[in-house]
């Protein structure tokens, strides 16, 4: 696999983050590039396991808010398996990332309201080899590449003064 990536294969990446149903037509107009060099690009990103496939981004329904928080955990570095297997369990939990800094993992959570990802942070400073943790939650996504979709659209507040 390369990582080998000039400015033409990041416009077209770029173009199907934004939009994964153009068509290497549409992509091709914009780039002002022939098709067949376009459709060629897609496909070695393809093989390369660049581009790793397609998806559908589905609108939550307004009626399911949700609350997101990102949990930053320090562990034990002789637990840190057994962290990650544990932290597998919890349905609550999206992804967890191995990261630099103070802390050793990242986990993205998603929950039906603030008090639930609370009940979850009992849980989790529970788990052994959980030396600490913080939880940092999301107010509103503010825009999202891949198949994460903008969590809040804007809102028109009117200011009585």
């Amino acid at each position: 696999m390369t990582n080998m990536r000039d400015s033409v294969d990041r416009s077209i990446i770029a173009l199907l983050q934004e939009d994964a149903r153009l068509t290497t037509s549409e992509i091709s107009r914009r780039l002002g590039m022939a098709r067949s060099t376009v459709t060629e690009r897609i496909a070695r990103l393809e093989q390369n396991d660049i581009i790793r496939g397609y998806s559908a981004i589905v609108s939550p329904e307004p009626q399911l808010q949700e609350t997101r928080a990102y949990i930053s955990l320090r562990c034990d570095r002789a637990a840190r398996r057994a962290v990650v297997a544990a932290l597998k369990e919890f349905p609550e939990i999206l992804e967890c990332a191995s990261i630099s800094g103070d802390f050793d993992l990242m986990c993205t959570v998603t929950a039906p309201c603030a008090e639930d990802i609370d009940a979850l942070l009992d849980e989790l400073s529970e788990l052994r080899g959980v030396i600490s943790l913080e939880a940092r939650i999301v107010f509103c996504q503010k825009f999202a590449r891949g198949s994460i979709a903008a969590t809040c659209p804007p809102r028109h507040i009117a200011l009585v003064g």
